[in-house]
């Protein structure tokens, strides 16, 4: 029973992990930026890094 708990324990970061919000930014002439929502310290500060991207001419999709 033990190791049943464990695993759904286990499989349960793992999946949490695998949720982490990330957009992969282009723009011609240009390298790719990737922002992850993991890397800052609030929603709202990542929200604000993609519209500063954005802003500056980058397009910026959802990463897979």
């Amino acid at each position: 029973m033990k190791k049943v708990a464990l695993f759904i324990a286990v499989a349960g970061v793992v999946s949490l992990a695998a949720c982490t919000k990330c957009k992969v930014c282009t723009k011609e002439s240009s390298p790719e930026v990737r922002l992850c929502e993991k890397d800052y310290d609030s929603s709202s500060e990542y929200g604000l890094a993609v519209d500063a991207t954005e802003a500056a001419g980058y397009t910026c999709k959802e990463s897979i």
